[in-house]
C-alpha cells in the first residue's frame, strides 16, 4: 500500500493546523456537542472518508494479490450524542432508527466474488482483509472499553493510510473524553431542570419518558421486536416520526438545547487544556484525511 496519505498527514500535524485554511463555519443554532461536535461528522465528509478507506483497502488487496470492490457507505445517521433534536430531523428522520433498518445494509459487491472462490482462498482473502490474528494492538483510554484490533489487514492498513497512524487511539481517548462530559453535562441541575420540563411537555402531549435516551429507546426496543417484517418497520416508522416530532417540539419548549450548550461550556472549561488538546487533534486528524483524498 502506498504510504503517502500517512505521510501527508503527519506533516500536516506537525505543521500545527497546516492543514486548516480557516475556521470552518458553523451554524449558530447547531445542536450541541462536546468538544464543538468533533464526534458528530457531518454525512459529505463521512462518506467522502468512507470512499477513501475503501480505495486504500483495495489498493492494499491489489497487493497482496487479491481483488476487492469498493463497499458503498450504509445511509448515514448524524445523531446528536445527548439525543437532541432539531424540527427539521425529527420531521424528516425521525431518530433515524426505522430507516436505517429499512434501507438494510449497503450491498457488499464482494459477495459475488468470495462465492467463487475455493475455501482456502476465501479464508485466505479474508485474512488480508480483516488480518490473521497473529499481528493484534490494544488499545486504553479513560472511561472507554479497550480496543483490539489486528494490525495486518488491510481494513487496518488502509484507515492508518488515510488518518495517519495514531488514529485509533485518538479516536479512542476522545471517545472517552466525551463520555466524560456527556455524564457531567447531564448531572448538571440546569440540565436537570429543563430535562424535567421536557418530560412535563411530553406528559401533556400523552407521552411518558423520563430522560432523552428513553424516547428514543423505545423505538430501539419496538424496532428489535418488529424484526425485519417490513410492514411492522413502516408502522413503526410512523410512530416514530410522531414522537421524534412531541420530542422536538418539546424541547424546544424547554429550551434543552441551551441547558446543554450552558452546562456543556462549564464542564469543558473544567477539563484539563491536555484534554482540549487531544480533541482538537483528532478534528485535525480528520480535516486532514479529507483534505488528502
Amino acid at each position: 500500500m502506498r504510504a503517502l496519505p500517512a505521510v501527508v498527514i503527519a506533516l500536516c500535524l506537525l505543521a500545527m493546523g497546516g492543514c486548516s485554511e480557516a475556521s470552518p463555519h458553523r451554524d449558530g443554532d447547531a445542536l450541541p456537542a462536546p468538544f464543538d461536535g468533533v464526534s458528530v461528522v457531518p454525512v459529505e465528509q463521512a462518506e467522502s472518508l468512507h470512499e477513501s478507506e475503501e480505495r486504500a483497502v483495495a489498493g492494499c488487496m491489489r497487493q497482496r494479490g487479491f481483488s476487492y470492490r469498493s463497499v458503498p457507505a450504509g445511509r448515514p445517521v448524524v445523531e446528536n450524542p445527548y439525543g437532541l433534536l432539531t424540527s427539521v430531523r425529527a420531521a424528516r428522520d425521525g431518530y433515524g432508527v426505522t430507516s436505517v433498518l429499512l434501507a438494510g445494509p449497503p450491498h457488499d459487491p464482494n459477495a459475488k466474488l468470495l462465492a467463487h472462490l475455493d475455501e482456502g482462498r476465501r479464508t485466505a482473502w479474508q485474512n488480508a482483509l480483516t488480518g490473521t490474528g497473529k499481528r493484534k494492538r490494544t488499545l486504553s483510554a479513560p472511561d472507554s472499553p479497550d480496543l483490539y484490533i489486528n494490525t495486518d489487514g488491510c481494513v487496518y492498513l488502509g484507515r492508518r493510510a488515510v488518518y495517519g497512524g495514531e488514529w485509533e487511539q485518538a479516536e479512542l481517548t476522545v471517545s472517552g473524553l466525551t463520555a466524560q462530559v456527556i455524564a457531567r453535562v447531564t448531572a448538571d441541575p440546569g440540565f436537570r431542570t429543563a430535562q424535567r420540563s421536557w418530560a412535563d411537555c411530553l406528559r401533556g402531549k400523552g407521552e411518558s419518558f423520563a430522560t432523552l435516551q428513553e424516547a428514543r429507546g423505545a423505538i430501539q426496543d419496538a424496532a428489535a421486536k418488529a424484526g425485519r417484517g417490513r410492514s411492522a418497520l413502516q408502522e413503526l416508522g410512523r410512530r416514530e416520526l410522531q414522537l421524534a416530532g412531541r420530542d422536538a417540539a418539546c424541547q424546544r419548549r424547554s429550551n434543552l438545547a441551551k441547558a446543554v450548550r450552558t452546562a456543556q461550556k462549564r464542564v469543558e472549561a473544567a477539563l484539563p487544556t491536555s484534554s482540549r488538546r487531544q480533541a482538537a487533534a483528532l478534528a485535525e486528524l480528520r480535516k486532514c484525511a479529507s483534505r488528502t483524498r
